[in-house]
């Protein structure tokens, strides 16, 4: 009976060869279903995840190279190694809206919420909702299947991974100035006006009444820009 699992997995993928070859897919996916926030993230039980990328490692099997000479674990590891640059070319979009929303955030002085559990850390109000909507962007756009696309491409050697994962955190820091920079700069408009309102009037409580317009503006602000935003999102999706 402790035969059974193995040989139904070897009637399913017919040979100890092609099993061989979705265990390294797996490894080369499992980057991915760590790091993509569409992939559920903490709200994914690892069970589920470790099933996800068992998935995308069965697609992606025809494309792996069988063990060859070297042990399990260096094989596993170098599997893994190819598929972090999938992993955060995919997963930068979505961090850099969540920081977007942060930014946000910050210059209307909210608070951070408590965390989400499809968000890394304690995200802002707008971070979660900048987040949710890049996941969005993500699956509507068909990114798990260019996610699978990519790892079922990715080099057999491991400079052009490196090489890649620096490029994607290079094009996150792009992508996340792009998305924040229209907001960023629309909100020294409204401070610079409010300031100059303020100062103008003489009740020094006019401050306190300009507080929660301020934050009223912002937010009329990121609802004009979020087109724009969500625009930058769907450049940046992997196809």
């Amino acid at each position: 009976m402790s035969g059974a699992p193995s040989e139904s997995l070897l009637t399913l993928f017919g040979s100890s060869a092609d099993l061989a070859r979705v265990g390294l897919g797996w490894a080369r996916a499992l980057p991915a279903v760590t790091l993509v926030p569409a992939f559920g993230l903490r709200a994914a039980p690892p069970g589920l995840r470790v099933a996800v990328a068992l998935v995308l490692g069965a697609v992606v099997a025809p494309q792996v190279r069988g063990l060859g000479s070297e042990a399990v674990p260096v094989a596993l590891l170098a599997e893994v190694a190819r598929g972090v640059p999938v992993a955060l070319a995919a997963a930068i979009p979505l961090w850099a809206a969540t920081m977007a929303g942060g930014v946000v955030d910050a210059l209307r002085g909210a608070q951070e919420g408590p965390a989400a559990p499809t968000v890394e850390g304690r995200a802002t109000p707008l971070g979660v909702l900048f987040a949710l909507a890049a996941a969005t962007v993500f699956l509507s756009t068909g990114g798990p299947a260019a996610v699978a696309r990519a790892l079922a491409a990715a080099p057999r050697d491991l400079a052009t991974p490196l090489a890649g994962a620096a490029y994607a955190l290079t094009s996150g820091i792009s992508l996340a100035v792009a998305v924040a920079a229209p907001l960023a700069a629309a909100s020294i408009v409204v401070e610079v006006t409010f300031a100059l309102v303020a100062r103008a009037a003489s009740p020094a409580q006019v401050h306190a009444l300009l507080a929660p317009i301020r934050s009223v503006a912002l937010l009329a602000i990121v609802a004009l820009l979020f087109d724009r935003a969500l625009v930058h999102l769907v450049a940046a999706s992997p196809r």
